[in-house]
């Protein structure tokens, strides 16, 4: 019994020292970062021409911004002329649509007689032939 409490804690003592030695190192690397960045800040805060530089970054950036406001208005206030420019060419063409469409039919209606008054006289004259080579035919047989 006594070794299953030396070997249970020897496993506890080895976790905690790993715990400890994980956050005494996380928190050098964190001071260090820290450091670093502090030192940083204070190099850029010093410098006039970092000062300069994120200056003519935020005037740039509000430009961009108001830029792009204006722009978001201007397209706002143009969505209405293309709506109402969408709705008159395609009220146009349904106009010529229905035009085309009256066109076609007067074309069809057109060749539809011109064929009638071209075929008729042919349909009579075929008939007509056909009807003598029987009466030729006819009187062949007949002979």
């Amino acid at each position: 019994m006594e070794i299953r409490i030396v070997v249970f804690l020897f496993f506890v003592s080895v976790t905690v020292i790993t715990n400890t030695l994980a956050i005494f190192f996380a928190y050098r690397a964190f001071a260090g970062l820290t450091t670093k960045i502090s030192d940083t800040m204070s190099d850029v805060s010093k410098s006039k021409d970092a000062r300069d530089v994120i200056h003519s970054l935020q005037i740039a950036a509000e430009q961009a911004a108001a830029a792009t406001e204006t722009t978001k208005i201007k397209i706002a206030e143009f969505d209405p002329i293309l709506t109402r420019a969408h709705e008159a060419y395609r009220r146009n063409l349904v106009v010529v649509d229905a035009k085309l469409e009256k066109a076609a039919e007067n074309i069809n209606t057109s060749a539809e007689k011109m064929r009638d008054v071209v075929a008729k006289p042919a349909f009579t004259i075929a008939s007509f032939a056909a009807g003598m080579a029987r009466m030729v035919q006819q009187t062949k047989n007949d002979e």
